[in-house]
Parts: structure tokens; sequence; C-alpha cells
């Protein structure tokens, strides 16, 4: 079946129209924050290419100076808007010089060589297809981008488009097949037909890989709202229940300790000094802590002033040392405020899980660590707490398991 230049372009102005018309109607749906993600500067260049391939079909219809000098400026406009909206989605800004230089060169170009098509093909292929080389680096330079399958299925269209115009311009300069205009008649020579084929390909497999990031950070930061504590940006209880049983499912001769921590007397300080000072508190605690974790180490915030640490491949003896030095770091540390500084201190009642013990479930070992913390709380607070389910194991002979744990250096007194 014959196809001329004339329906491909027809279909490409079609195809483009209907994808920008989709994506500008995707970014009504967003707020303010969504559409600094860049899928609306996407939007507004794959309408751009359709009004590009307008131009061009209607050459000869209309003056040479707006089918070929100011269609092949849109063209470039059309790359410097992707690489814009890529750096939006990175959330970097983009070189200026990157997306106003190529659009000022293929104007030069295409006006300077108004007259010669093979030239205007070599000259537009080396500017179009370093617009695309920046693109591909930005895609790679990122890791929003560089680690995500739309990034990397956006990345692989780019390059196939770039090998495409590459063989073209080399084609075009070495005379190695006759090119026609966009304005022949009949059926197009295969290799415009491949150039064709690769722009549409690549328009349709772009616009929807970058929905498809759009969507997939959409999703991550659901899971995430899901799964952190929005005052203290660790993780929740939800979280953590689901960190413990995963802990518990690959531990086999490594045990590990659950620390349960409240704030002591939090209560008074939210009376006397308000709830904005006592959110603050907590704030200061949590990045105390944070600071004396290993990165293996969970921190969550259980409830109100409670919080938990779960210290993977920690026995009854590092446990200890942990706690205290969660403890001394809390007590030496103050927090400074404007109306002077409030001493806070945490009590801690610990819970070792050991191999070869009895099984234990995460609220089982959870609910040891909260009885030694009211143990510590009874005691005077301010100090640490073992549950009695260890110290039997501990009294019996069996605080120390088959595997000898290392040292934690991370969690040594100070």
């Amino acid at each position: 079946m014959a196809i001329d230049q004339k329906t491909l372009l027809f279909s490409l102005v079609i195809i483009n129209a209907l994808m920008a018309a989709s994506l500008l109607v995707a970014t009504r749906g967003q707020h303010a924050g969504r559409r600094r993600e860049g899928l609306a500067k996407w939007a507004v260049a794959v309408l751009l290419e359709a009004l590009v391939w307008v131009l061009i079909t209607a050459r000869g219809a209309i003056p040479d100076f707006t089918s070929i000098v100011v269609a092949n400026g849109l063209k470039a406009t059309v790359h410097a808007l992707a690489l814009a909206a890529i750096f939006e989605f990175q959330q970097r800004r983009c070189p200026r010089w990157q997306w106003l230089l190529p659009i000022g060169l293929a104007m030069l170009m295409a006006w300077l060589q108004v007259d010669d098509l093979r030239a205007r093909i070599f000259w537009g292929s080396l500017v179009y297809g370093g617009q695309l080389a920046f693109l591909a680096h930005a895609l790679r330079a990122h890791p929003d981008t560089r680690d995500s399958g739309a990034g990397r299925l956006l990345a692989a269209g780019v390059y196939a488009l770039l090998a495409v115009l590459g063989a073209r311009a080399i084609m075009a300069i070495g005379g190695f097949a006759q090119l026609e205009g966009p304005f022949a008649s009949g059926t197009p020579h295969p290799v415009q037909m491949v150039v064709y084929l690769a722009i549409l390909a690549t328009s349709v497999m772009g616009s929807m890989s970058f929905v498809l990031m759009v969507k997939q950070r959409s999703d991550r930061e659901i899971l995430q709202l899901a799964m952190i504590d929005s005052l203290t940006q660790v993780f929740n209880r939800h979280a953590l229940m689901a960190r413990a049983e995963e802990e518990l499912a690959r531990r086999t001769a490594h045990p590990v300790a659950f620390l349960m921590i409240d704030v002591d007397h939090f209560k008074r300080i939210n009376d006397s000094h308000g709830h904005p000072v006592g959110d603050d508190v907590l704030c200061r605690i949590v990045r105390l802590l944070a600071a004396r974790l290993r990165r293996c180490d969970v921190l969550a915030r259980y409830g109100g002033e409670e919080f938990c640490v779960i210290a993977p491949d920690t026995d009854l003896e590092g446990a200890r040392t942990l706690a205290e030095a969660l403890r001394e770091t809390v007590a030496a540390s103050p927090v400074v405020m404007e109306r002077g500084d409030i001493a806070a201190t945490i009590s801690i009642g610990l819970c070792v899980a050991r191999h070869g013990s009895a099984a234990l479930s995460v609220r089982d070992i959870l609910a040891n660590a909260d009885a030694a913390l009211y143990v510590a709380k009874q005691a005077g607070r301010n100090r640490v707490a073992v549950c009695a389910h260890c110290l039997q194991a501990e009294a019996a002979g069996l605080a120390q398991p088959a595997h000898v744990v290392p040292p934690r250096p991370a969690h040594a007194a100070t």
C-alpha cells in the first residue's frame, strides 16, 4: 500500500494534537505543586510539534520564511521545552543557553539555507541532534529519571531518534539517497519514511513515558505519606510494625533489639510552654536520636511522645550500650528556645529477640519493651530498664547467642 508524504504529515499533526490535548487536560487536574513537575511544558512542546507539521505540510501554500525558518525555529523550541520539562521534573534549573542557543541556530541555519534542502537536513540534524544529546544527558544525570523505568524508556526513544537523525545527516551530505522535501508527491523515500515513523513513535512513547514518570513519583509520595510521621519525619507506627515483621522474618543467628522510648514529663512541657513548643521539643529529640543510630537502625514514632528503635544484629549488651548513649545524649542537650532552654530527658525500655529463643510476635516484643519502659518511669525516669523476659534469659545464662555479635562502635557511649 502506497503512502504519500502528505498523509504521513497529516498523521503527525493529528496524533500530536490529540496527545497535546490529553496532556493539557491532565495538567488541569493537578494542583500547583504538580504543575511544576514539567508536564505542562511537555504538553506545550507536543502542541508546538503539531504546529510544526502544519507549517511544513502547508509549504508552497504559505511563504517559505514561515514554512521553513519559523517551522525550524519552532522545532528547536519543541526540543527546548522538552529539556526544560525534564529539568523541572528533576527540580533543577535548566541552563538558559541550552534552550536559547539551539533555537537561534536552527532559525539562522534555515534562513541561510532556505533554498538548499540537503544543507538544511544536514545542519538541522546537527542542531536537533545536539538538543537530543542535552536531553539524553539530563535524563542520565539525575536519579529521578536515571533509575526510573519510564525514564529509561524515554532515554531509549531519544537515543533512537538521535541515531535516525545521524543517519539522515550522513545520507544527505553524502548524497547516498534522494531525500525529497515534505511537499513532494508520491511515496516518500525509505529514509524519509523511517524518519517520520521515528518522530511519531518517540512523540507518543515520550509523552507516555513522561506521564508515567510523574505517576511513579506521585505513587512514591503517597506511599511515603502513608509510612512517615508528618511532624517528626520518621517512620510512623504502621511502618514500624511492617519493618519489625521484616526484621524478625529475616533473623537467623543475629538478635534484634527493640527500644521503647518515652519523653519524660512531656505533658508538663506542653502545659508550660504550649503545644507548638512541645512539637519543637519532639523534633529536636528525634534529631538527637537519629544522629546516634546506624543507617540500618529504624527509628519510628510509636504514638504521642513515644518512639521506638529497632536495632538489628544487636545483643543485650549492645542494646544497653545503645540505650544509655541515647539517654545521655538527650539529657546533655537541652532544647534552646527564645524564652530559655528546655531540659528534656527520656526513659527507655528494651527487649531483645534472640535466635533460638521462644518465638515471640512483634506485639509481644513491643509489649515486653513497653513493660520495661514502665519500670524505668516508675523508678524515677531518665533511665534504662530491661524487660523481664531478657533478664530471665540473662540469669539463665542465655544472654549470649551462639553467634557473637560484633561491637557496635556507632553506639558506644561518649
